[in-house]
């Protein structure tokens, strides 16, 4: 009997969106980390700090979170994508999602105590980890159902 996986398509679209990203994210973090430490680029960067009205320290911790958000992005999205087909994996990326949304919530918290605070920001960066966690959870429905577990 073959199962269906009704959450495939969402897990492996945002999971290659995911890893994609996070990848970017990586590099830009890196390319960030190096600025910081580059002697001739401390003046201009304070310089731009202070016009959008953000301490050094701040950013610092901004690119420290995206760091450790590309790196959950990446490893969600592979996984997302290696068990899209597999609802008996479904838990494992149901809870991938969870991961997914709370962190996006704590940057955006972040973000709102240190006075970058965008609505705009907290919808557009948790549009992925919601429909991740959706295809994980068409996919857990579909296990539980397999399993007798859920009553129609």
């Amino acid at each position: 009997m073959t199962k269906r996986a009704p959450g495939r398509t969402f897990l492996m679209v945002v999971g290659i969106f995911l890893i994609i990203g996070g990848v970017s994210a990586m590099v830009t973090s890196a390319m960030n980390f190096v600025m910081i430490g580059q002697e001739e680029f401390a003046l201009i960067l304070e310089q731009t700090l202070q016009q959008v009205g953000i301490s050094k320290t701040t950013f610092q911790i901004s690119i420290v979170l995206t760091a450790i958000q590309s790196v959950i992005n990446v490893v969600t999205g592979i996984i997302g994508v290696a068990n899209s087909k597999k609802i008996e994996k479904a838990s494992l990326c149901y809870i991938c999602g969870i991961v997914l949304i709370v962190f996006a919530l704590i940057c955006n918290a972040y973000s709102a105590f240190s006075g970058a605070f965008s609505i705009f920001s907290v919808i557009f960066s948790l549009i992925l980890p919601l429909l991740y966690f959706w295809g994980a959870l068409k996919n857990r429905q579909a296990l539980q159902e397999e399993q007798g577990t859920v009553v129609r």
